[in-house]
């Protein structure tokens, strides 16, 4: 293998790490956005609680478009396994002046077919900011779903 060419390489990571700080910089500072659950572990047909919240920088107004929430997981339907998949959205263009934030409860039902997370059915709850019609921060959280 005389002619092997080597070629530097970059982590794909850190050229994420640099797209997102320019993206930042040009739209005018960081978002802040996260999504928290009270109680990671939530019994079939019970309610997972939580909240999402979308916080503008500091000297620069913004437009929330919309937050969008989904919750993904499995039921067991005439004996089968089948994907589970319920969004919503809401906040549709709501004002979030400089340095405020705009906080969401989120309350949503496990159905009573869903698959335990003990059996293998995996559920996991996201939500998406979508800011100025372009900026668009998310964040998931693991579910555990037991029985009753």
């Amino acid at each position: 293998m005389a002619n092997e060419v080597v070629v530097g390489t970059i982590k794909l990571s850190k050229t994420l790490q640099i797209l997102k700080a320019r993206l930042n910089k040009f739209r005018g500072g960081h978002l802040s956005f996260s999504l928290e659950v009270d109680e990671e572990e939530v019994e079939i047909g019970e309610v997972i609680r939580a909240h999402a919240t979308v916080r503008a920088p500091e000297g620069v107004d913004r437009t929330l478009t919309c937050i969008r929430i989904s919750l993904h997981g499995e039921v067991q339907v005439d004996g089968r396994w089948k994907d589970y998949d319920e969004r919503a959205e809401t906040a549709q263009d709501v004002a979030l002046p400089s340095g405020h934030e705009y906080v969401v409860p989120i309350v949503i039902k496990i159905p009573n077919n869903a698959v335990l997370s003990e059996d293998g059915g995996h559920w996991r709850l996201r939500a998406q900011a979508v800011v100025d019609r372009t900026i668009d921060p998310r964040d998931e959280a693991p579910v555990t779903v037991v029985g009753a």
